[in-house]
């Protein structure tokens, strides 16, 4: 696993990891303990970095967050994994 290194996000009310893997830049955030609207408050802010197609936002969180995804998709694509019970969303520009 690549090394993660914490950033500082504005807007962000929990912590922000910035790793590369295979030549993409990840920027992921864990928003599984904190209810609405904590989760898209923060998705917001760090979706704002998402600014290449060499660049996805990864989000941990304890439901899909399906308000966020009716108000971004039409800008940003998404992919879910569930693990453990918590749901992992990969964001990516739309090409």
């Amino acid at each position: 696993m690549a090394e993660k290194e914490e950033i500082k996000v504005e807007g962000a009310t929990v912590p922000v990891y910035k790793y590369q893997k295979d030549g993409v830049t990840y920027y992921e955030f864990d928003t599984s303990m904190l209810g609405p609207p904590e989760p898209m408050v923060n998705a917001l802010a760090v979706l704002k970095l998402l600014n290449s197609p060499d660049v996805r936002v990864v989000m941990i969180n304890h439901k899909k967050p399906m308000g966020l995804f009716d108000k971004i998709a039409d800008k940003y694509d998404y992919q879910i994994e569930e693990m453990d019970g918590k749901y992992k969303i990969v964001f990516s520009l739309k090409q």
